[in-house]
């Protein structure tokens, strides 16, 4: 081809046809043009459709860490159901009219325990990629937006179930040492002695405290992993 279109200028030239010539030449420069402009458009096509596949994958990366999350989270609601279910009880049989000094001791001693499993940590493993590589920009605005409107929704969560729990055990510690149940090492007469000659109206007033927080930090917590539950499922609905 390129042999093709030298032949015909220099016949042009050779026959002093300078006017087709150069209407030749201007057809050939648009031609050329042409050429490179086609496969600029090849280029970005392909370009597009590389970076529409990085998207997909990216996207279901996400879904997948996101759907592991989900799992976490029904993990962590049946442990509250199970807390809330114990520590309503405790509540209810302290409240009923039958209640003694002895039911308070009881509970307190032998059956309350004081710890308390934290939120669990999700994976962010790919979002923060995504963020740190500046790869979340292959996604488009809409979706982008509404990724990180999530994490950092989910981090505000984090952080505040952090807070009650801590709120929670700076009443634990004075009650323990104050009032030690049956999670302690030392038991047995030594212990029916302490309880013997324990101020029951003062723990009275402060179990009520801690049972009362505790229900609250459950209480707090379980509405908010309904709710992550839910957006959760609509971030993957939404990344299809």
């Amino acid at each position: 081809m390129i042999k093709f279109f030298r032949r015909v200028r220099q016949r042009l030239l050779t026959e002093n046809k300078f006017s087709k010539y150069l209407i030749y030449a201007i057809g050939e420069i648009i031609l050329v043009v042409i050429g490179i402009l086609i496969a600029l458009q090849v280029s970005n096509f392909n370009e597009q459709r590389k970076q529409q596949e990085q998207a997909f994958q990216l996207k279901k990366a996400l879904q997948t860490e996101l759907k592991a999350d989900i799992e976490l989270i029904k993990l962590d609601l049946e442990y509250i159901e199970k807390e809330l279910k114990i520590n309503n009880s405790f509540a209810q049989r302290l409240s009923t009219a039958s209640a003694t000094e002895d039911t308070l001791i009881q509970i307190v001693r032998h059956e309350y325990r004081t710890g308390f499993n934290g939120a669990r940590t999700l994976d962010k493993t790919t979002f923060n990629s995504l963020e740190s590589t500046g790869k979340i920009n292959l996604l488009s605005n809409e979706i982008a937006s509404r990724v990180q409107k999530y994490y950092r929704d989910r981090d505000l969560i984090i952080s505040d179930n952090k807070i009650n729990l801590q709120i929670y055990f700076n009443l634990v510690e004075p009650f323990l040492l104050k009032y030690p149940n049956d999670s302690f090492s030392i038991t047995g007469p030594l212990q029916d002695t302490y309880w013997k000659n324990a101020d029951v109206n003062t723990l009275n007033s402060m179990f009520n405290g801690l049972l009362t927080m505790r229900l609250f930090t459950l209480n707090v917590r379980k509405g908010r992993l309904n709710k992550s539950l839910e957006v959760t499922q609509n971030l993957i609905n939404q990344l299809d």
